[in-house]
């Protein structure tokens, strides 16, 4: 999503609320004050990520068996995997350019369901994506009027103009049809409407008819954009001032990704009512040389959470990042180097902040084995967590007592 191309883009950063009128209309806890509105960072890696290739069971003798040596995580060798110590049973790795993610595990911080993934039987990006985006568990559920971190945000977030945020220039489905939000993928020019002030007063006359879903997500849209440029510091000249991640952290290795990542921490920094944050990373639908491909994907994934981790280290409110992939993918690999679409993948979280830690650390979800008998179809790893009750132990942990926004289906 473009969010400053006239009209349109404005109407787009409203976050699609003249399409779902009915979440103006639901009812939402008082929000709490600004300093304790806890945030939620959702990273979706879109195309369905190996799961067994990002945490291999190194040692487990059917994986050894059925899966290549490079689509696989090592126990030893020059290239071997992050050893994880999840589970007595198995010896979990890492792949080796997830360094910046194991230490987060190690430290205690990090929680891992290795085989979750959505109820229905699906192979498909398009159900999988829809699915998880409006928080469902079947395609055959009545259709949600806004994806759950947008209802999320709503319910968590403080009085501030800003309750959601997508470091990006489109708006995730999870997103779609909140209220108080914006896609802004970058802040280094500001956050200046086309035509300077005349742009602006034109735009306003625009929407300035009372009435109207369209009148308001305009003028939603244009209250929230000044209230963030307002927030940007600025030099002498009144240009943006470049941001300065906390800690030393350094975004630069994990390119576009890390640019995304950068604007919603310092959007945390800036609103502190922003209550979710979402951002994609594709580039996983592996079909064919996979190895190669994999591992550069991951290297971006992990550099671009430690700096993430490193520069929220020390806000002064409870924030958790939720990872997740639509699917995983087969555990035999194909005649190209490369696996096709499979049954579950791996979600992960971590978090800090705030006055308590992550309550979670290394939580491990539970393991359905990779026995002829234990797999899906006899091809794939078996779904043994519900997406959504993943999703809800982490909400329930960043805000103990908020209802999660999805229900049972």
């Amino acid at each position: 999503m473009t969010m400053l191309l006239g009209r349109r883009g404005l109407l787009r950063a409203g976050l699609a609320t003249a399409a779902a009128p009915g979440l103006r209309g639901m009812a939402f806890a008082q929000p709490a004050a600004a300093t304790e509105v806890p945030l939620l960072i959702f990273v979706f890696l879109r195309g369905g990520m190996d799961g067994l290739h990002f945490l291999s069971p190194a040692d487990d003798a059917d994986f050894v068996a059925l899966r290549v040596p490079t689509l696989r995580n090592a126990a030893e060798g020059e290239r071997a995997g992050e050893r994880l110590d999840a589970s007595p049973a198995t010896d979990f790795r890492l792949h080796p350019e997830a360094a910046g993610l194991a230490a987060i595990w190690r430290q205690g911080r990090m929680a891992i369901w290795p085989a979750a993934g959505v109820p229905q039987p699906t192979r498909s990006h398009f159900e999988a994506q829809a699915m998880m985006g409006l928080g469902q568990g079947h395609t055959g559920e009545a259709a949600g009027r806004a994806g759950w971190l947008a209802a999320w945000a709503e319910r968590a977030s403080g009085p501030a103009p800003m309750a959601a945020l997508a470091g990006q220039e489109r708006l995730p489905a999870e997103l779609a049809g909140g209220h108080r939000g914006l896609a802004v993928p970058g802040l280094a020019r500001g956050l200046d409407l086309p035509g300077g002030a005349f742009g602006a007063a034109m735009l306003e006359a625009l929407h300035a008819r009372p009435g109207g879903p369209m009148a308001l997500a305009g003028r939603d849209a244009l209250v929230r954009l000044r209230s963030l440029d307002r927030a940007l510091p600025r030099d002498p000249g009144g240009q943006p001032l470049p941001y300065v991640p906390a800690n030393g952290a350094d975004y630069g290795p994990a390119a576009e990704f890390g640019r995304g990542l950068a604007t919603i921490a310092q959007v945390a920094r800036l609103q502190p009512g922003l209550a979710a944050a979402a951002l994609d990373l594709g580039g996983w639908d592996t079909h064919d040389g996979q190895a190669g491909r994999f591992e550069a994907r991951v290297r971006l994934l992990s550099r671009g959470l430690a700096a993430l981790d490193a520069d929220l280290r020390d806000l002064p409110r409870r924030w958790t990042v939720l990872v997740t992939s639509e699917f995983g993918r087969r555990l035999r690999a194909n005649r190209s180097g490369g696996t096709d679409h499979g049954r579950a993948g791996t979600v992960f979280a971590f978090g800090g902040g705030g006055r308590r830690g992550f309550g979670l650390g290394r939580h491990f979800g539970p393991w359905p084995g990779l026995s002829t008998d234990a797999l899906e179809d006899g091809v794939d790893l078996r779904v043994a967590t519900d997406y959504r009750d993943a999703f809800r132990q982490v909400m329930a942990e960043l805000a103990p007592g908020a209802a999660a926004p999805f229900g049972r289906g």
